[in-house]
């Protein structure tokens, strides 16, 4: 199963952000918390999941392992 930090990378690349461009639209400083995320160095906040699938268009499920639904 994927990673919350894979599904957040595969739409995002899918929807053409960068990730400077999608922590901006999400609200936070820059790109390398959205890095950190992808690379499953630390886990984003429920909050943080529900604007990421508002902005990208994608169901992201936050627990356990954080597998994507498309």
């Amino acid at each position: 199963m994927s990673t919350i930090g894979k599904a957040i990378r595969a739409a995002r690349m899918a929807s053409g952000f960068t990730q400077a461009e999608l922590a901006d639209w999400i609200g936070i400083a820059d790109g390398n918390q959205i890095s950190r995320w992808e690379r499953d160095v630390v886990r984003p906040s429920a909050d943080s999941v529900g604007e990421l699938s508002r902005v990208l268009g994608v169901p992201l499920d936050s627990s356990s392992r954080g597998a994507v639904s498309c």
